[in-house]
This record gives C-alpha cells, structure tokens and sequence, in this order.
C-alpha cells in the first residue's frame, strides 16, 4: 500500500489555529518535509497546505492553511495524517509498518488459520482484525498472542489459537 497513517491530530494549540500532532513512530523529522497534510477521518479526506511546522519532542505543531483559530482546529481533533511511504519515518532492519500486516496470513504451526483484514487501536494495544471461514476475530497484538511477524512472506505467527474460536 503507497499511503499510511503517520499521525493523528490531538487537538489546537495556541490562539492561531496551530495543531498538535503525535506522530506514531515517535519521530517527527520526517513530518518538517511535508508541504500539505492528508487528513482522514471516518471516510472523509481533507488536503491542507502546510504554513508552518515544527517539532516539539514526539509531537508536531503545525498552522495548516485555513484553520485559523483553537475552534477550527479543535474540529480536526482525532483526524490522521497521512502520506506516501517517501515521507514517512525510515524503518530500521526488523521494523514494519503496521500496515504492512493487513492482507497478512495467520498462521499457527504452518497452517492457515485467517487473513488480517484491518488494524484498529484501543487504549492498551493494536487489535489485528482477522476473517476465518466462521468470521471475524479481533486479537490483541502484543507479544502474548501474537509470534514471528514476516512481512516478506506474508505471515504473521499466532501463538493462541484458541483465540480464533
């Protein structure tokens, strides 16, 4: 996939309409090359050119074109950022998008058990989404349920199946 999410808008910050970002891989450099943001929200897209940016620890302040007070940019709370893999943070050896693992097989001592249809999030982890033949199984990715990720072949490893049931 060409785009991915590298942050999600928290809410405003100041009296001009600036943004507080939290980047998702933690880093931030790779957000000042950006010269419009990619907002995604509940199937909505939103394209806004960037004024000015710049990093704040693991957060980005930025002023987007049009959003010009604390009211406007509160309406922009919660959505993400999106952009092409060029501009996303660079991966180290073992790393991976987590959107590389959707369309992903399950797999548990060499057999199929599911494909991963979706990532979604909650406060404590990311839940991998995967369809079986008996449907729609949300497993927590974390270290306890899930093994060997392999982006390359495809297979993403579960550790308990009977999550699957």
């Amino acid at each position: 996939m060409d785009e991915i999410a590298i942050g999600k808008i928290r809410t405003s910050h100041g009296v001009k309409g600036f943004l507080k970002v939290l980047s998702f891989s933690g880093e931030t450099e790779h957000f000042l090359k950006l010269k419009e943001f990619v907002l995604k929200k509940n199937g909505k897209t939103k394209v806004l050119p960037v004024e000015s940016i710049r990093a704040s620890g693991s957060t980005v302040l930025v002023k987007l074109k049009g959003i010009d007070s604390p009211e406007a940019g509160k309406a922009y709370s919660g959505w993400d950022v999106w952009t092409t893999r060029e501009f996303a943070a660079s991966l180290n050896p073992g790393e991976y998008y987590l959107n590389d693992l959707n369309g992903c097989d399950i797999i548990n001592s060499g057999e199929i058990l599911g494909k991963i249809i979706g990532i979604s999030e909650n406060s404590v982890n990311d839940l991998l989404e995967v369809e079986t033949g008996k449907g729609i199984f949300i497993i927590p990715f974390n270290d306890e349920f899930i093994g060997d990720v392999d982006i390359a072949s495809r297979k993403v490893e579960l550790k308990e199946v009977w999550l699957l049931q």
